[in-house]
Order: structure tokens, then sequence, then C-alpha cells
């Protein structure tokens, strides 16, 4: 049985700086889209903001920053190509379905990294101990999806993405602990921070223009009080950018994908206590064994055979190379795979998010139908009449037209974008 291995003092300091920039971030950028409701613009000032405040650090020689070498750009280029595939996983699958969902998903991931640490990255398998408590955290979040939540996969479209987004984003967890590992030599972990950041701005302004939130530019609210809003989230998003990367240099894989789950539990359990009054003791019940889970989780120490941490150390041999090489790509052509296979499903039109608009079964007669149907009619031409006449066409009382499934698939996507690509 492997013995587990514990945190040092500044793994710790790591751990709990990133959770509570993370934190902070939440809610700031809940309240700066409040105002502006264009995730993708917010996300995008924050990746040019961090660039621009880290190139100042390295022209005034606050900090040792690396410059941009292709030997070192080229793999970090791969990892924002996967962050980018798990966004439009990510917001296909909330198309088809919806947040909880992808929650049930993203709480599953921990238990392929834990097999790609071992197969990879130079670690033991987790002991006994903590692979059950990543399943206590996997049940945890089942049991709050079922019990306060309309959990709904809805066809093989959801199933299919939410698969792909699981996928490649086990892959991204596992890639992104090798990139940050020695042998690519990086003066300080300023030269990570930034190379994720400046390669993010492009592919963010492209998922924000596919969106079209420039239409819905005229809506913010540009006060000085919401630029300095944004002005904070810029800030903060720096510093969980930077204490994410140190965090992930410290711990394995696993932990840090089980931090980031632990924190997203935690966000929707102070999401659920200070603003939804409906949570039922249930679902706060199964949030705290998550949460419970993931405390109780060691990070599997390295393997006994001398092998390094990092994958350039742990795969000396051509087999176990031309393995690692294998694994890798079946992983990532799954998730290509069932991502192109939902593509070509036949979509039998959706009116919401995840409910087909073709009716399951006939529903059985109602008594009043005839007569409802004609007061709607006398009502529709009375409106239409009123419309003539200059005045207001809609009744003053009905609602406004809600924002269309695929906006609103796209706005959450979008705004979970940021703590996604840091492991959230």
């Amino acid at each position: 049985m492997p013995k587990e291995e514990g945190h040092s003092a500044e793994a710790m300091f790591a751990m709990l700086a990133f959770s509570a920039c993370s934190s902070s971030l939440l809610l700031i950028n809940k309240l700066v889209i409040h105002y502006i409701p264009m995730p993708s613009f917010v996300s995008t000032a924050q990746f040019a903001v961090c660039t621009i405040f880290i190139l100042g650090l390295r022209i005034t020689g606050a900090a040792e920053v690396d410059g941009f070498e292709w030997e070192k750009v080229k793999p970090y280029l791969y990892y924002t190509i996967m962050f980018v595939c798990t966004i439009y996983c990510n917001m296909k699958a909330l198309q088809y379905s919806n947040i909880e969902t992808i929650i049930v998903f993203r709480s599953c991931v921990p238990l392929v990294v834990s097999q790609l640490d071992y197969l990879f990255l130079g670690r033991q398998l987790p002991s006994p101990a903590s692979t059950g408590a990543l399943l206590v955290l996997v049940a945890g979040a089942a049991g709050y999806v079922l019990s306060d939540a309309a959990f709904k996969l809805n066809g093989w479209n959801a199933y299919s993405w939410a698969t792909a987004y699981f996928f490649i984003i086990s892959v991204e967890m596992a890639y992104g602990k090798h990139i940050v590992g020695p042998h690519l030599k990086f003066k300080s972990l300023w030269g990570p921070t930034i190379y994720t950041n400046a390669l993010a701005v492009l592919p963010m302004l492209a998922v924000g223009l596919l969106s079209s939130e420039a239409s819905r530019a005229d809506s913010a609210v540009w006060s000085g009080s919401t630029l300095l809003l944004l002005a904070v989230s810029c800030i903060i998003g720096t510093a969980i950018s930077f204490f994410g990367w140190y965090c992930r240099s410290l711990v394995t894989a696993t932990c840090y994908t089980v931090l980031g789950v632990a924190n997203k539990m935690l966000t929707v359990l102070a999401n659920l206590l200070l603003w939804d009054k409906h949570a039922s003791p249930v679902g706060i019940a199964c949030l705290l064994v998550c949460l419970a889970g993931a405390t109780a989780y060691k990070q599997a120490p390295p393997r006994p055979d001398g092998t390094d941490i990092w994958l350039h150390s742990a795969l000396q041999s051509p087999a176990a190379r031309r393995t690692a090489a294998v694994g890798s790509a079946v992983l990532l052509l799954g998730g290509a795979g069932t991502a192109f296979v939902a593509g070509r499903q036949p979509q039998a039109g959706s009116t919401a998010v995840g409910v087909s608009a073709a009716p399951l079964a006939h529903p059985p007669p109602h008594p009043h139908r005839e007569k409802l149907k004609a007061m709607r009619q006398r009502q529709g031409r009375a409106n239409s009449t009123h419309s003539h006449r200059g005045r207001p066409g809609p009744h003053p009382h009905h609602p406004p037209s809600p924002l269309a499934p695929e906006a609103r698939s796209v706005m959450e996507a979008a705004g979970g974008a940021e703590r996604d690509r840091r492991g959230l």
C-alpha cells in the first residue's frame, strides 16, 4: 500500500492563495457580468491585462520573465488548443443539458487524472483511502444534482458533448502538470502565466465574436463603478493565474484537479446559502459530503523505482514513450470522436435548453381547451389592434422574451472559461 504524501507549508500556502483568489474572482465576475453581459469580453480583458502587467514586470526588471521562445511556446500552444476545445464542448453540452450535468462529469475527472498521474507522471496509484475519497467526491456531487437540481441529459447529443468535455479536460489537467516541469527551464512561474494568458486572448475573443456578444454591448452598464469592478477582476485574474501555476508546480495533477472541484462545490454551496432560499437540506448535506471527500484525499507519492514525477523523466524507454503517446492519443481522439459524432447527430429543434420541440406523447384532452384557445385568440387580436393604434402590442404583464437557448449556453460556458482554464 503506498504511503500517502503530505503537503509542505509552501504547497499549503499556494493552495490557500489559489482558493482565495478563486472565490474572490467568482464573486467579482458574477457582479461584472451582471452589469456587462459579455463574459468572453470580460475574460479577454483579464487575459490582456495580465499579459500587459507581466510584460511591465519584464521591462522594468521587477521580476524574471521568460521571453517568447518557440520551444516553450509550442507545448503551451497545445495546452491552449485543449483549453479552447473544452470551452466549445462545455458550451455544446450546456445547449442540450444544464450546468448541473457538467458538475457531475467534472467531479469524475480526478478519477481519470489519478490514472494519468500513474501512467505518465511517475506517481503511484492512489491508496484505497484516497480512492474512496475520490468516489465520495463524485457521490456527493451526484447527490446534490439529483436532489437539488434538474439533472437532465437530453439524448445522445448531451451525453457525447459532456463525454468529450470529460476526456479532453482530463488530458488538459495532466498535460498542464507536465508543462510546468523543470525541463522547460522557466526562469520563474511568471513564464507559464504570461504564456497561457497571451495565447488565450485570441481564442477567447473568437468565442465572443462567434456568440455575437457585440450585440449585447448596448445593454451593458458602462458606469465608473462597473469599470472599477472590471479593473478589480483583472487584478484578481492576474493573481489567480500566477497562483494557479504556482500551486500546480507543487502538487500532483490529481490533487490540483480535486482542489478545482472542491472550489467549484464550495462556490455552489455559498451561492445556495446566500442567494438561493430554496436549497434543500439534502442538497446542502451532499455538498458537504463532496467537500469532505476532497479534504480526505491525499496525493500519491512518487513511484519507488526512482522515476521522477515529470513525464520526461518517467518515460525513458521507447516502449514507455510509445505507451504514453498511445494513451494520450486514445483519450484525445475519444473526446474528439464523441464531439464529431455529436455534431453529426440530427438536432430535433429545441425550444429550450435540453428540451426537444417534438412532443413525447399526446397530452390528454382538456375540458376547457377550446374555450382557452378562443380567449387567447381574442387577446391576440386585441393586442394587434392596440399595436396598430400606437400602443404597446404585448400585454403589459407579459414577461419579456427570454434569451435564446444558444445565447444562454454560450454565456454559461464562456463565463466559466477562466475557471476551466485554471482547473476550476
